[in-house]
């Protein structure tokens, strides 16, 4: 028998610190992602072209909103990740529950999103540089956003990170509630080709997907956005934390 007490706090640290070091390959996977984004992203994402009294112009642009794209989906596949038995497994090394287990998980995808926030920012910024040095300068037109200040791109890594967190608390919400009943697994994936497809037959997008789309893309005002994202990132995390609380330790 022991007499070491240790605190909620204590053991929700130590499976934090184990998740940094054991889950380096989820960072690894990040950088792949985001490499072949780049190079995905280094033929242009829009080709457009004029021409008139014989004269013919091309215009390629370049974006590194693909680099971000895949950064979503990173996070979101990876916090359905952490929810597989396999990962769950893992928090059996220590004295555990299910609220430690899932604030571990949960510093875990801050730190991730805050991580692919950063690395996704900056691989926008990479693929100009990378651009500027291969092009032909004497058909190179600029770029937008050269002049931007120290604060608007701590702004669009703040930004980035916290989409990023909120497709991680989707992903890590499906994940728990696939673990209710294995039926959810077909349900889910028909609902989401479902809402796709209704959404690309209304042609302009359905008034759901254009609301949301308002809701968090559209938001002009910095301290808004922070509390649409933040608040919704909790309330899916929350979510996860009510749907699974009552079930036992392991299972």
């Amino acid at each position: 028998m022991s007499f070491n007490k240790v605190t909620m706090a204590q053991v929700v640290l130590k499976q934090y610190r184990y998740k940094l070091t054991s889950y380096h390959q989820v960072f690894t996977s990040l950088a792949v992602l985001q490499l072949l984004a780049l190079f995905f992203s280094s033929g242009g994402v829009m080709t457009s072209s004029a021409g008139s009294y014989g004269v013919d112009a091309y215009l390629n642009t370049y974006s590194g909103d693909l680099v971000i794209i895949f950064t979503f989906l990173w996070g979101f596949i990876n916090a359905i990740t952490m929810t597989t038995q396999a990962y769950r497994e893992d928090d059996f090394l220590f004295v555990t529950n299910r609220q430690s287990q899932h604030l571990s998980n949960m510093l875990f995808l801050v730190t991730a999103s805050v991580i692919g926030g950063l690395t996704a920012t900056l691989a926008g910024y990479l693929l100009r540089v990378i651009l500027f040095w291969t092009s032909d300068q004497g058909t190179f037109a600029g770029m937008v956003g050269e002049s931007a200040t120290l604060i608007e791109l701590l702004l669009s890594i703040v930004a980035v990170a916290l989409y990023v967190l909120m497709f991680c608390a989707l992903g890590y919400l499906i994940g728990n509630v696939v673990q209710l009943h294995r039926l959810f697994i077909v349900i889910i994936p028909v609902l989401a080709v479902g809402g796709l497809l209704l959404n690309g037959w209304m042609g302009n997008g359905s008034p759901i997907t254009l609301k949301v789309y308002a809701f968090f893309v559209g938001e002009t005002n910095m301290l808004l956005f922070l509390l649409k994202t933040l608040m919704t990132a909790v309330l899916l995390f929350a979510g996860s934390f009510a749907l699974l609380r009552q079930k036992e330790v392991r299972t």
